[in-house]
Order: structure tokens, then C-alpha cells, then sequence
């Protein structure tokens, strides 16, 4: 009898033993680098050479939306991540969803987030046992978007015999002190982009591609967007949003 109850104390000993009660490594998020157009950065003794992929949390061109991005995580045991968010406006963090592990970012899609408030993010990072490790917190703050106005999606273009085709124009929505036309090729590599800042000029506005470009490109089809921003003095950085995008034929 003694024996069977030294080896049921010495099963329940192990048991314990095997609990895991370690958390994952705390998940860090990507803190918002730039635009794409921007100079490199240098980031954790790292050159980002700065792109719609790696540029940490930002809008995006498919809708009123907020990309948070984070670090690869270290652990292989986890189960999801539980995404929380507050504004300077509603400060009490509030869970707004859970993904899988898998995943490397999350689109906010919240229909009701609002033009230049500021929404700050954290996840919590939660393994197969239950273990949860907390990341650092980035915000960022949403501009309406610009609405393109000419060229037309998918329209064909000739800069080289007619100069008015090397305009691109747009109309402004909301407020923005700064607007950025961008192209990329069909891969979404970057081609070219140019400023343009504004304060009482009347719509539209427009920025003229260079026609040695479209003489580079002649022949091929690149996207294009224009990015808004406004600088916010107190937050001392850029508030911003991303046109949806149209693609042109160069002739």
C-alpha cells in the first residue's frame, strides 16, 4: 500500500513538472518607419529601404483601413494573438479581435474609425498552454482619402506626343498639407513619386510625370496612387492615407 502511494505522489510530481508556465517572448510590433518614397531609416542598427511592406503600421489603399504589423515571432508553441486598441479619445484598451499565430500583421477594417484620431495598438501573445506575453503599443491616425481623377483606370497613355497625358490629377477630401503621387510597376516596385505641398490651391491638383519616364516605360503598365498626409504638431508626426490605386498603360 505505502508503495502505490509513493508512486502516485511521484506521477503527480512529474505532472507538474511538465506544465508549461513559461510565456512566449514578447511580440514587438513595428512602429510606423515612413512611406513608401521616403529616404531609407535605419531601425535597430538595420538600412529599411522603405516599402508598403515593411514601413510598420500604416493605412492601406484598399480601404478606410489600419495595417498593425509586428516582428516574426520567436516561440513555435503558440496558439493566437489578441489584438487590443484605444484612441486618445476612448483611452480604455479594448479587445477587438483574435487571429491566429500565424499571422504577421492584422487589418483593422472597423468601419467606424474616424479621420485624425489617433488609435494605438497592442497584442497579447498567447502560446498552446495558455501563457500570454504582452507587446509595446504604435498608433497611428487616419486622413481621408484623395479621390484620382485623371488618367482613368486602365486608360493608355501617350506623355511623349501629348503633354497634357503626363498629368495626373486628383481631387482633395478632408485636410492634407501634403500629397504624394506614386507609381509603381506592376509588382509594386517602386518607379517614381513626387511632393507636392499645398495650402489654399483649389481642386484639382495635379503633379506632371517626367516624359523621359514614360519614354523609359513606354510599352509597360504601372500603378499609381497619390498618398495624403497632414503633420500633427502635438503627436509630432504625420497622420496619412492611401488613394485607391488605378493602373495606366504608357504607350
Amino acid at each position: 500500500m505505502l508503495a502505490v502511494i509513493l508512486l502516485l505522489c511521484a506521477c503527480a510530481g512529474t505532472d507538474d513538472d511538465d506544465v508549461d508556465i513559461t510565456p512566449p517572448i514578447p511580440p514587438v510590433l513595428t512602429p510606423h518607419h515612413g512611406d513608401t518614397g521616403d529616404p531609407p531609416v535605419v531601425y535597430e542598427g538595420q538600412t529599411i529601404y522603405i516599402n508598403d511592406d515593411n514601413n510598420g503600421i500604416d493605412t492601406v489603399p484598399d480601404g478606410d483601413w489600419i495595417r498593425v504589423s509586428w516582428e516574426p515571432f520567436k516561440d513555435t508553441d503558440l496558439s493566437h494573438v489578441k489584438i487590443w486598441r484605444y484612441n486618445n479619445f476612448a483611452t480604455e484598451p479594448v479587445l477587438i479581435d483574435s487571429i491566429s499565430a500565424t499571422h504577421d500583421y492584422y487589418l483593422d477594417t472597423d468601419s467606424q474609425l474616424t479621420e485624425r484620431v489617433w488609435y494605438s495598438y497592442f497584442i497579447d501573445l498567447v502560446d498552446l498552454a495558455g501563457n500570454e506575453s504582452r507587446s509595446d503599443t504604435v498608433s497611428y491616425a487616419l486622413l481621408s482619402k484623395s479621390l484620382l481623377l485623371s488618367p482613368a483606370n486602365g486608360a493608355t497613355i501617350a506623355p511623349q506626343s501629348n503633354p497634357l497625358d503626363a498629368r495626373f490629377s486628383w481631387n482633395r477630401s478632408g485636410t492634407a498639407g501634403k500629397f504624394r503621387l506614386l507609381l509603381m510597376d506592376e509588382n509594386y516596385n517602386y518607379v517614381w513619386h513626387q511632393d507636392l505641398y499645398v495650402a489654399l490651391e483649389a481642386d484639382p491638383l495635379f503633379i506632371q510625370i517626367p516624359i523621359n519616364l514614360a519614354s523609359q516605360y513606354s510599352g509597360q503598365t504601372l500603378r499609381w496612387r497619390v498618398d495624403s498626409f497632414d503633420w500633427d504638431q502635438e503627436m509630432q508626426a504625420y497622420m496619412g492615407s492611401e488613394s485607391f490605386e488605378r493602373i495606366v498603360h504608357i504607350q
